[in-house]
């Protein structure tokens, strides 16, 4: 296992046991596997087994066909009954698009859970924008479960293009998550655009009360992600996402 002492210090050690058996179920299919690793809550610090997925970058070497792409899914879909989290979300992109992102073209996309379980190969698909901020997290944080350390692999990802890629994910995180992500991915947010930092959205929320003093709205917020009590209101989640988007611009 390669990583830095902090980060593996982070990692559950159910969740690096986890993502071992998912690295040998991809090598088993794809022999050009370079690297595998855990990015997400789980090294950044807010990982909460009843509220968190597990989040896994894998990258290979070449493209492969839509075929392939559906064999990786397929080999890994398996593993997801011993989850540590509440499910498994991993892209598997190549070493071309971790060293450079480019329009961030992807392999296959996986999401596993007890209630889900989604293959979405990408030969036919647009890039994913969202791996602009995995390749950004990863190689900061990454914990490499299998292959060389993460910023071997992956390209730095320039300032601008993470935070126009925060920026986009707010409105998002209202309409289809709930109300404690919304809140607390704006705090990371604003966190990011105040000092470059890329943390969890719990460390997110507990900068914003540190940096701008009491609000109960964020407060709330990071007792339910923690704790798992009542979350805020819709309305209020709509009022904060509003302010920290006018004041990122």
């Amino acid at each position: 296992m390669v990583g830095s002492v902090t980060t593996e210090a982070l990692v559950p050690s159910d969740v690096v046991r986890y993502v071992t058996e998912v690295s040998a179920a991809l090598a088993g299919v794809r022999p050009d596997l370079i690297g595998v690793y855990v990015h997400g809550s789980a090294v950044l610090g807010g990982f909460r087994a009843a509220r968190s997925d597990v989040d896994v970058l894998a990258v290979v070497a070449e493209p492969g066909t839509k075929g392939d792409q559906q064999a990786m899914g397929e080999a890994v879909v398996g593993t997801a009954v011993r989850c540590p989290g509440t499910g498994l979300e991993m892209s598997v992109i190549t070493a071309a698009t971790a060293a450079s992102l480019g329009s961030c073209p992807f392999e296959v996309h996986i999401r596993a859970s007890a209630t889900e379980t989604a293959i979405i190969p990408g030969v036919d698909l647009d890039g994913d924008t969202d791996l602009v901020l995995h390749c950004a997290v990863c190689r900061a944080h990454a914990l490499a479960v299998y292959g060389p350390p993460a910023a071997e692999v992956f390209g730095p990802v320039p300032a601008d293009r993470v935070g126009a890629a925060m920026v986009s994910e707010l409105q998002w995180a209202l309409e289809h998550a709930n109300t404690t992500y919304a809140i607390l991915n704006a705090c990371r947010a604003l966190r990011f655009a105040d000092d470059g930092q890329l943390c969890s959205k719990l460390d997110g929320g507990h900068w914003y009360l540190a940096r701008h003093g009491a609000n109960a709205v964020v407060a709330a917020a990071i007792a339910h992600q923690r704790d798992g009590c009542t979350g805020p209101a819709s309305s209020a989640a709509a009022a904060f996402v509003a302010d920290a988007r006018g004041r990122l611009g």
